[in-house]
């Protein structure tokens, strides 16, 4: 008798090393998570144009980003909980799944709540059980290796956000109705991924879950803390301005610069934000590790620096009267970014007990979505009632109270919160 389709492919993991096996499967949903997150952003202009009839506004469009940031968020802090109760292969699994049909059914939608509810929410939700049970499964079986692990995932997060808006960016070039056939492509490679992740992933149980704090216990150690509150709070304004920021450059580029095909301004909007992010990222990340040794407070004032950086790019974006000026500006903020990203939790966890380290972040990333859901929405009524390049400017006022709220976590609160 022949072998069936789960003892083949159990086969040929065992054939493999499977720590790199599992990475490659993790990496890769997240490639196409953080990939077919951004197609509405690349066919944005498309939608519009596509739903002249209904007169969505810029307001509409925008809540629906808003939308998936919240649900994202709300989600996301429930979803570390639930990856100590339920096996994190069938949360992958699911999660790949809900976000995949999310995706696939936006291809369908006829107008602004069916847009809301298969992207807002059923692609938010799906996308908010993976990267707890991501992240846990690659500490488990990376010790040795785990930096590198992690740079191979972040790499596929960069990678999935680049070649997804590109590709989404040429399908909708193709024609009338060419963005719909991004969401169906993408959304049906997503489900045939999520069976494969079913057949490779290992169901590995979860190991060091025994003594959990409560969820009480864990949300009053995080507010004790003020460092935390008011890190949160930048995350808030930081999550604000890049949210709007991700979600309105396709249209702002191919309003400021017409002749730009669809797939040009997909590309521009994506690759040198995250070229930047990745030299960003490499520089912040080293920098603070090595100054650590006796600076304490290095990981936040690298922070402070980062998002200062941010304010000058941020206007020049904004003001910008050609295109390769454009393109410096949205490369020199995601080098700020990039610098922002690589001390983003590790300098909250700063002032956290290791016991209670796992749901602070999930708070953490909660509350920085909750306040950075409004930025894609208010970004769109700013354009309806001011002009696209206001609504770009005003971001900088968001970097520099998120900077505020950081320097007086530095210099108020950290001394005496550090653990």
């Amino acid at each position: 008798m022949g072998q069936g389709v789960g003892e083949r492919s159990a086969v040929v993991v065992k054939r493999l090393d499977y720590k790199w096996v599992m990475l490659a499967i993790v990496s890769l949903t997240y490639f196409l998570a953080q990939g077919t997150r951004q197609i509405y952003n690349a066919v944005l202009p498309q939608i519009k144009t596509d739903f002249a009839s209904a007169g969505l506004s810029d307001l509409q469009l925008g809540l629906v980003g808003s939308a998936f940031t919240l649900v994202f968020g709300v989600v996301l802090m429930f979803s570390g909980l639930a990856a100590d109760f339920f096996r994190r292969k069938w949360m992958i699994v699911c999660g790949t799944l809900i976000f995949s049909l999310g995706i696939l059914g936006t291809g369908f939608a006829n107008g602004l709540m069916m847009l809301v509810a298969l992207y807002g929410v059923l692609n938010a939700f799906g996308q908010a059980l993976l990267p707890p049970s991501n992240s846990s499964l690659i500490s488990q079986f990376h010790v040795e290796t785990r930096g590198t692990a992690f740079a191979v995932y972040q790499a596929a997060i960069y990678l999935g956000s680049i070649l997804c808006c590109v590709a989404a960016g040429f399908l909708a070039g193709l024609g009338p109705g060419g963005w719909r056939q991004a969401f169906v492509v993408f959304g049906a490679i997503g489900v045939v991924w999520a069976v494969a992740a079913a057949l490779f992933l290992k169901d590995t149980p979860n190991v060091g879950t025994d003594d959990k704090p409560s969820v009480r216990e864990a949300f009053a150690a995080f507010a004790s803390k003020p460092t935390a509150l008011l890190l949160t709070g930048a995350l808030g304004c930081y999550f604000y301005l890049l949210y709007g920021y991700k979600q309105w450059v396709p249209a702002f580029l191919s309003r400021a610069f017409p002749d730009l095909s669809t797939a040009s301004v997909a590309f521009h909007a994506v690759f040198w934000f995250y070229l930047g992010a990745v030299v960003g990222v490499f520089l912040g990340g080293r920098v603070s590790d090595r100054l650590k040794v006796w600076r304490p407070a290095v990981r936040l004032e690298v922070e402070i620096v980062a998002i200062l950086l941010s304010v000058p790019f941020l206007l020049l974006t904004a003001w910008a009267g050609s295109l390769p000026l454009m393109i410096a500006a949205i490369f020199a903020f995601g080098f700020a970014t990039g610098i922002y990203d690589s001390n983003l939790y590790a300098a909250m966890l700063e002032v956290i007990n290791p016991r209670y380290r796992a749901v602070a972040t999930g708070i953490f990333g909660c509350g920085g979505c909750i306040f950075g859901a409004f930025g894609p929405g208010v970004m769109g009524w700013m354009n309806d009632h001011f002009t696209i390049r206001a609504s770009f400017a005003s971001l900088a006022g968001f970097a520099l109270a998120g900077a505020a709220l950081i320097v007086l976590a530095r210099f108020r609160y950290f001394n005496h919160d550090k653990v």
